[in-house]
């Protein structure tokens, strides 16, 4: 089966999320972010390494001419393609799923890898991860049972919140397809009644993962959670890793310039460290 790598992006000034107030400690850079994404793609795939990529800019933050050359040095798709839509959109984050499900259609590769673009590769994903989407299972994210502690609080019923950067799906699944028309049926209606007894104090950007979270746990789609696939900030230290999880790490995930409250040379240091017992 054909393989793709699927992204979106915006501008290095100017987002979706900077026209709606979303702010975080740093700006961000997306094209930076993907150049250094796409580069690590190509050096560290493996088998995938010379894969389609293809990166999507929806709205009118589109990328710099400089960034446009260095996607076709490392053979990567850029689509630039305004959608009147993304001007309502309360988040940048509705990008992924309104992208994925245009990219659904329009492209010709079995299955399609999401990642977000502040996730460098580290080392090959491993083929049972394909087998098992080719089996029928969208592989999705998830926060382990200490990066959860961070994250927004679900329910006790319902199993660890889902991290939507990561994802494994056939096209012909219709995946992004439900994922987008579901959110945007949160989005009208503010959430529903979960989200607003458990998160009503968590910014409305996270339904764009609280809709396939409630897909997971109510058996709407089939989804294979894994944990333990990346390090970096915002998520817990690699020092609480279960030992025989490590060699299930593919993805350093951080920013280009790092809160203050992420300290990324001992990050890394404890990594390396911890890599030796594997």
């Amino acid at each position: 089966m054909k393989i793709a790598l699927i992204t979106m992006i915006e501008s290095n000034g100017r987002s979706t999320n900077d026209d709606n107030g979303i702010t975080f400690e740093n700006q961000r850079y997306y094209e930076d972010e993907a150049i250094l994404c796409f580069e690590n793609w190509r050096k560290n795939g493996g088998d995938l390494s010379d894969i389609p990529i293809y990166t999507y800019c929806p709205s009118k933050h589109v990328v710099s001419a400089k960034t446009k050359e260095k996607f076709k040095e490392l053979n990567v798709t850029y689509i630039e393609k305004y959608h009147e839509e993304t001007e309502e959109f309360e988040s940048g984050f509705i990008n992924v799923p309104f992208c994925g499900m245009l990219l659904e259609r329009e492209l010709k590769e079995d299955i399609l890898i999401h990642i977000d673009l502040d996730m460098n590769l580290i080392k090959p994903i491993d083929q049972t991860l394909f087998d098992i989407v080719c089996n029928g299972k969208i592989v999705v994210g998830q926060y382990d049972d200490i990066s959860k502690k961070d994250q927004r609080f679900i329910g006790e019923d319902w199993d660890n919140p889902l991290d939507t950067g990561f994802i494994i799906s056939r096209r012909d699944s219709g995946f992004y397809h439900y994922f987008f028309n579901e959110l945007m049926k949160l989005y009208e209606t503010n959430g529903d009644e979960r989200w607003q007894k458990y998160c009503s104090n968590v910014e409305k950007y996270f339904l764009e993962e609280y809709v396939i979270e409630k897909a997971y746990n109510e058996g709407k789609l089939d989804i294979y959670p894994i944990q333990y696939y990346q390090v970096g900030e915002g998520y817990a230290s690699v020092n609480t890793f279960p030992k025989d999880r490590l060699s299930n790490i593919y993805f350093w995930h951080e920013h280009l310039y790092p809160n203050s409250k992420y300290d990324k040379v001992r990050e890394r240091i404890a990594y390396f460290k911890r890599m030796k017992e594997v």
